[in-house]
């Protein structure tokens, strides 16, 4: 016999009903693919060199340096990720609690 901690939680998917199933794996399908496009995007980066990327200007019309751009970038792209793997883990949590109450109504279950 193994050891661990169990506990209960609740999550709330704000802003957010699904009528089907189908509709949940469709949301999950879609959160999934924008994390891929994400690694994607963050691969591309990795193999790409200062002159690949453009230089903005500022608000102050100066020119910014690539790797300010890359930094900036990077950082929101890693702050997409964070957002969409927590909201894929609620998604899946969701998905796995349908799963194991069958019986339960997709309308009926949305106060849950």
């Amino acid at each position: 016999m193994g050891f661990g901690t169990g506990f209960t939680t609740e999550v709330y998917l704000n802003r957010q009903l699904f009528n089907s199933r189908y509709e949940l794996d469709e949301k999950i399908k879609e959160v999934e693919d924008y994390i891929e496009s994400t690694k994607k995007e963050l691969t591309a980066m990795a193999v790409g060199t200062p002159k690949d990327i453009m230089s903005e200007k500022n608000e102050d019309g100066y020119i910014q340096s690539p790797l300010d751009q890359i930094l900036r970038k990077t950082t929101e792209l890693f702050e997409w990720l964070e957002e969409n793997y927590s909201q894929l883990n609620k998604l899946y949590q969701y998905r796995q609690y349908l799963e194991e109450n069958e019986a339960l109504e997709m309308d009926s279950d949305h106060d849950i």
